[in-house]
């Protein structure tokens, strides 16, 4: 029998193993978004590419690493490969995501032979497309997105293939920046090389393995025993997508079916819309990862993810659908589908239960600029996001500014200071947007807004993810959240409101894009919200006087934060006889 305190500590430390290597990669990378954010997956596999340890960070990634693995093996089996190897990928109907999501895989050798895997993706500063970063809104292919590279090797035993470096290099706005992004996923991968053999060497290859199978057998275990806590039954949910940037008037519905068999989990996401002319696509890989953020709400949240926790886990993503796009479609978009993924299983998930229903969230909006530097030497491409809001909770607001959504996380806000640093902007505004959470006797999550000036003329690609004409809604009687939108100049006498999606969308030096994000939707009645809370809202700057009275039916002075408890009890009592 194994020890199990000597399996913790081997646990702990491929976990270790693969949060070194992403923060390696992270650190290397010459995207301002990725060496700023952190946000790089990494995962370790074991020689047939099941997942034995993956990093905490990187959720978005959290199948397309094991999904992109077998396409690269089937291209590349292990017996071809030397010590040295790295090959690279980004094809999003085999495994992937979206163009400028790039894989870079390492085997790590033993006794001559690939004995495990390092991959390591983050999201490319450019790779081509109709627009910077391979993200236009208005995309209709994966050729609109960028640089199709299907598993290649870019590293011959440590040599670098220098003609496939060129051909990438070559379609790119930003070539430098390319390149260190791609020799930062190689770097990943060598750092968890070295780190794997220290291992090997420490508790011999064969006793490694053995913890090895224990940990993965470990995590099923202890999936299933959670599933089993889950009433058996059928349940259903949906989420409708507001459009898809092409099709203006078109929505697309997401339809799953959860079943509970047991210790079986099983997503069924038949009735789903078939997949959009335009990039709101998902792919398989990206599909799954939302399937598993979701369960893993429902279960112990320190669960080693690995490859026992798919073992329980039947999904079906109707191929050619919203969920599982066929080539060539485009899908850098791909959020807009999986947020709706996430939401329809969290309904589904409440009719089992009612007390951890949620308002509807806010989703990720995108902005990519591109354009000259100062002095018109060189051309930059920016990517800038900013975050929703969650919905309100029974008995919890929803957390301002962070939405519930399967990537977010407290390291995913970027340093402005660094973007203004390498590009040619300045941030006049970056902070919570008063009056734009849902009202609820739980408010949801304030919403964001952010003012950037262009310091030379520019070309802008906007990606309104989701919800800005379609609300985040509110539940049990509470109301939605402000929806998003992007206004050019505000408050000048040229002011224009800017589509929620459009592609190369061109400013001039001097022009002020300001763009706010949703909150979340409400939860319960607002006007039963305790007046305390409202006064603390107010007094923060989340609420103004007027929301207070009209939304919350609390008569508050803002200067001093006193209730006026006559006026508050005469306004609630109106509200209710209405």
């Amino acid at each position: 029998m194994l020890d199990p305190v000597l399996c913790e500590i081997v646990k702990n430390a491929l976990l270790m193993v693969a949060q070194e290597a992403g923060i390696r990669a992270a650190r290397s990378a010459g995207s301002t978004f990725v060496s700023q954010s952190a946000e790089v997956a990494c995962a370790l596999f074991d020689a047939t590419g099941r997942v034995i340890a993956q990093t905490e960070f990187g959720q978005m990634h959290i199948s397309a690493l094991r999904s992109m693995l077998q396409a690269v093996m089937e291209d590349h089996p292990p017996e071809t490969l030397r010590d040295g190897d790295v090959l690279v990928t980004n094809d999003p109907f085999r495994g992937g995501i979206h163009p400028t999501d790039v894989g870079a895989f390492r085997p790590i050798f033993h006794d001559g032979k690939a004995a495990f895997y390092c991959g390591v993706m983050m999201i490319v500063s450019d790779l081509g497309g109709l627009s910077a970063g391979g993200l236009p809104a208005n995309a209709t292919e994966c050729f609109h997105e960028g640089l199709m590279i299907p598993p290649s090797k870019l590293y011959d035993a440590g040599e670098l293939d220098v003609g496939l470096a060129r051909i990438i290099r070559a379609n790119s706005r930003t070539p430098g920046k390319l390149a260190a992004d791609i020799d930062a996923l190689a770097a990943g991968g060598n750092v968890a090389a070295v780190r794997m053999g220290e291992l090997i060497a420490k508790y011999g290859f064969t006793h490694f393995m053995a913890i090895i199978e224990e940990l993965l057998d470990y995590s099923e275990r202890l999936v299933r025993l959670g599933i089993e806590q889950i009433p058996d039954g059928v349940y259903r949910g949906s989420y409708t997508v507001e459009n898809d940037g092409v099709d203006l008037d078109k929505s697309y519905e997401v339809v799953v079916t959860v079943t509970i068999d047991g210790s079986d989990f099983r997503a069924d996401f038949t009735g789903t819309a078939a997949q959009a002319r335009g990039p709101i696509n998902s792919s398989y890989s990206q599909s799954l990862s939302c399937v598993l953020f979701v369960l893993r709400c429902f279960l112990d949240p320190d669960i080693p993810m690995n490859e026992g926790l798919y073992r329980p886990i039947h999904e079906y993503f109707p191929p050619g659908s919203l969920v599982n796009v066929s080539y060539p479609a485009a899908c850098n978009l791909r959020l807009a589908a999986g947020q709706a993924i996430i939401d329809a299983l969290f309904r589904a998930f409440a009719q089992i239960y009612p007390d951890k229903t949620m308002a509807g969230s806010a989703t990720v909006h995108t902005v990519n600029a591109h354009g000259l530097q100062i002095g018109g030497e060189r051309m930059y491409s920016m990517l800038d996001i900013i975050m929703g809001a969650c919905g309100g909770r029974p008995g919890v607001d929803g957390v301002d500014g962070i939405p519930f959504i399967f990537f977010a996380s407290g390291g995913y806000d970027r340093n402005v200071e660094a973007y203004e640093w390498q590009n040619p902007v300045r941030y006049h505004r970056y902070q919570l947007l008063p009056d734009s959470a849902g009202p609820g006797q739980f408010r949801g999550g304030s919403g964001m807004v952010k003012e950037i000036e262009f310091l030379t003329d520019a070309q802008l690609t906007v990606r309104a993810t989701d919800r800005t004409r379609v609300k985040p809604q509110g539940v049990a009687g509470g109301r939605g959240g402000r929806g998003g939108d992007w206004i050019l100049n505000a408050g000048q006498p040229d002011a224009t409101e800017m589509p929620a999606k459009a592609t190369n969308y061109r400013v001039k030096a001097g022009d002020i894009l300001t763009y706010t994000v949703p909150g979340g939707g409400g939860f319960g009645d607002p006007f039963t919200r305790d007046p305390e809370r409202v006064v603390q809202d107010v007094m923060s700057g989340l609420v103004s006087a007027g929301e207070a009275l009209n939304a919350y039916g609390v008569a508050i002075d803002p200067a001093t934060g006193a209730v006026d408890a006559a006026a508050t009890a005469a306004r609630r009592s109106a509200n209710k006889r209405a």
